[in-house]
Order: structure tokens, then sequence, then C-alpha cells
């Protein structure tokens, strides 16, 4: 499993060095594409056990605006960007205030069908997918690559001091393998990082610092870092009210796409909206 587990890492991982560095952004608009037809499949099969037709068309559609944006970004043509930006800052409100709400009753025994969450799907997926296409044309690869290590700074973090020094659970009814000191461990290499990184040229804590100061960035660091974790859970929620342990079995190793970004659907909406101020205005 472990050897397994590596490999579809590595190969993800060259996936997304390979797009981010062709000049075309048209490779990596459809590689995110992919990821967001994928994850929406995946949350859907979690959240809507009505008519299984549902679970085909609504990731189609996602793709279908998606390509459709894709072609006119390509082409210089702006349609529906600031409908888009609209979504964004819709998702991120959703996630910075529903979730937490969501987390707190933490009810993992109820029905897993759920009309509100699976209506949500799709949205939360074309937002998420709007952000990695707008950083990546109008900000560059190493912009959007340096918020995405955040995310990924979280999560290992987490795992492996939850591991060595996890004693009390974080969210037993939700996620027994979760712990409290790994969420701290979390919270402090993500501040860690944005600090480290607001030297880098061109990065989101660069952005983030001219904007908000080294106070902003230690605050948004937390709140980022938060997020991240609660992105987590909510998805761990979803598969435990579906008694399912992976959204599904796409990635060997892995789980599902959903399994491998579900904190990025949460943390790129909400960091968007922070470095997006002065231009959503």
């Amino acid at each position: 499993m472990l050897k397994q587990r590596i490999i579809t890492a590595i190969v993800l991982l060259f996936i997304l060095i390979d797009v981010l560095i062709i000049d075309n952004p048209w490779p990596f608009m459809l590689f995110v594409m992919a990821l967001a037809v994928c994850a929406t499949w995946e949350w859907l099969r979690l959240t809507w056990h009505g008519n299984r037709a549902v679970i085909i068309l609504v990731p189609v559609f996602v793709g279908a605006v998606a390509m459709l944006q894709s072609w006119a970004i390509q082409n210089n043509y702006y349609l529906f960007s600031r409908a888009f930006d609209v979504l964004v800052v819709l998702c991120a409100v959703v996630w910075f205030f529903g979730m937490p709400l969501m987390l707190a009753r933490g009810q993992a025994s109820d029905p897993p069908h759920s009309l509100m969450l699976t209506l949500f799907a799709p949205f939360a997926m074309l937002a998420t997918w709007w952000v990695f296409v707008s950083l990546f044309v109008q900000r560059g690869s190493i912009y959007l690559l340096s918020l995405l290590i955040l995310v990924w700074v979280a999560d290992l973090a987490a795992f492996f001091a939850g591991r060595r020094w996890g004693k009390h659970k974080l969210a037993p009814n939700i996620s027994p393998g979760k712990t409290r000191e790994g969420a701290i461990a979390g919270l402090f290499a993500v501040v860690v990082w944005l600090l480290a990184s607001s030297f880098w040229p061109g990065s989101f804590a660069q952005d983030l610092l001219n904007q908000w100061s080294w106070v902003g960035v230690v605050v948004w660091g937390v709140l980022l870092g938060s997020l991240s974790i609660m992105g987590d859970l909510f998805e761990s929620l979803l598969k435990r009210r579906a008694h399912v342990k992976d959204s599904s079995k796409l990635l060997p190793g892995h789980g599902g796409v959903y399994d491998r970004i579900d904190a990025v659907v949460v943390v790129l909406p909400v960091a968007f909206v922070l470095i997006s101020v002065v231009y959503l205005q």
C-alpha cells in the first residue's frame, strides 16, 4: 500500500509540475477541470442517494462550464469572470461560517443524503477551479504553488506530529485519528511556512504581507490552517455518514481525488478573498 501510495503521489506531482511550467495555460486548465469533475462526482456519491443520473449529469455540468470558460480565457474573452468572482466570495462565506457550525454538531450518525450539500457541491468545485485558474493566469505558477504548499504543510505536520505526540482527540465523532496536538502542529507549520515564504518573490505570503503586515500574515496563517484542518474534517464527516473509507478508488493508495483536495477546496476561496479585496471592488 505504501509503495502504491508513493508511486501515485510521484505521478501526480510530476503531472502538476509539468502543467505548471508549460507556457500555454490550456493543459493546466484541463488538468484542474478534470480534478473538479472527479471530485464533484465523488462528493455526490457521498451526499446524494436519489436518481443516480444526478451523479453523472452534475459533474458533466461542472466540466462543461469549466471548459467554456477555459475556451473564453484562451481567446481573451472573460465572459463570466465577475460571476465566478462572486461565486468564490459566496463559497468562502459558506466555508467560513457554515462549515464550523456543521462540524460543531458532528453528527456522524445522520443520514448521508443531503439536498443542500448536493446542491452546494458543483458550485464549491467550480469556485475552486476558478481560483486555480485565476491565480495561475494572473499571478503565475510560483504564487499558486506557494499557496498549495500551505495546505500540504498543514496536513503533513498534523499527521506526523499527531502520530508522535497525539494524545487528545480533536473530533472523535468525525475522525478518531486526528488529535489536538497534530492540529496545533499543523497551524504552527502553516505560520512558519508563510513567514519563511514571504521572502520568496512572487509568492502568496509576500502578497499577504504587502496587504496585511506581519501580524496579518500570522493571523491569516492560523485562519487558513484552521480551515485546512476543517476541510479535511468536513469530508471525513461526509464519508462517515456514507459509511465509506474513501471518496472513491480513482487514485491507487490515496482513495479519491476529493480525498486529496478536500482542504484545498476550502482554503483556496478564502485565500482568494483575502488577497483580492482590491480588485474585487
